[in-house]
């Protein structure tokens, strides 16, 4: 599975007016191409009044942008370059503009909008989505405590039922697979059962 950097889910706003014309441009991370869809009509509905609604979205790829009226190359095109200069993926941009009445030219065009749009990156927070693997460990009650401690820092608890014996499922990425198993199997004395429940990309954080 291809890993990635992308940005957080909250949406991140820049603002600024240059020669009289606002800019406002949003960025979010979105999971696919519907969701940068969506998030392109939500901007177009806000700002509804707007003189352009220029915009790029990066996921895997596939990418896309709009110029939305400005002269071809000024305002789609270098908010997508600054989104490839940032090492970005899954990510959606828009950049907004209310026309002040005075032109700025096709290079000032491509300032303000590759701008505003690298302004609204500095205001996100970066996430790296790891390859993970899901795996159950059904293990003793003996063993819990310390299994859990030995565990923390390197895979994240999911859920813990309690039965006849504890079943507990973590998240860890796929390259600590075997430090995890190796700690299982020492602290349990070998004697619980580990189950892959599958991989995913995930933002992984350790304790």
């Amino acid at each position: 599975m291809k890993e990635y950097v992308t940005v957080g889910n909250t949406e991140v706003v820049y603002e600024t007016v240059i020669d009289k014309s606002r800019f406002i441009a949003a960025a979010v991370h979105v999971d696919d191409m519907e969701q940068a869809v969506r998030f392109v009509e939500s901007k177009r509905k806000q700002f509804y009044d707007a003189t352009h609604n220029c915009y790029s979205y990066i996921v895997g790829d596939k990418a896309k942008f709009s110029d939305d009226g400005e002269p071809q190359g000024t305002a789609g095109m270098p908010i997508y370059e600054c989104i490839k200069q940032n090492g970005l993926d899954y990510i959606c941009v828009v950049v907004t503009r209310y026309f002040g009445g005075i032109k700025l030219g096709a290079g000032g065009l491509v300032r303000a909008y590759g701008g505003s749009c690298a302004e609204s990156l500095k205001l996100a927070a970066r996430i790296t989505m790891t390859d993970c693997t899901r795996a159950q460990v059904i293990t003793e009650y003996t063993y819990l405590k310390p299994l859990r401690k030995a565990l923390q820092g390197y895979a994240k608890e999911e859920s813990v039922f309690y039965e006849d014996k504890v079943r507990l499922l973590y998240q860890f990425p796929t390259d600590l697979s075997n430090t995890i198993f190796d700690i299982v199997s020492q602290y349990t004395l070998g004697k619980a059962v580990i189950e892959i429940k599958g991989r995913l990309l995930a933002h992984f954080e350790q304790n």
